[in-house]
């Protein structure tokens, strides 16, 4: 499977309006506000992130999204975390794990929606 580049980052916070408020004056800009996650988009292009804020005591995780193509990983090195499947936003998504145990989530344009 070869992915065509990085589509966003995911990342949980445990303060919303800070993390913002962070991410903003490194350039990036709020284009999505869901109230307490959205996307951010940087201004000279690139991969965006989605913020979003969870209870604090947990751990907090950080995600990699791949934009690629929705077949299966011919005999990849890669440990399959979860199977391909819809996301509720429209997008079929296969969660993979990398050598160090992270989760790298491929995601793909559902034959449904057409939306990636």
């Amino acid at each position: 499977m070869a992915v065509e580049r990085i589509d966003y980052l995911y990342l949980e916070t445990t303060n919303w309006g800070k993390a913002v408020k962070f991410w903003q004056t490194l350039g990036f800009r709020l284009v999505l506000d869901l109230g307490h996650s959205g996307r951010l988009e940087p201004v000279g292009g690139g991969p965006g992130i989605f913020l979003e804020e969870v209870p604090e005591g947990r751990p907090l995780r950080v995600q990699i999204f791949l934009r690629g193509p929705e077949e299966p990983a011919p005999g990849a090195p890669a440990q399959v975390a979860r199977e391909w499947h819809d996301s509720h936003w429209g997008t079929r998504l296969l969660e993979l794990r990398d050598p160090d145990g992270r989760t790298v989530v491929v995601q793909a344009q559902s034959a449904r929606t057409g939306r990636a």
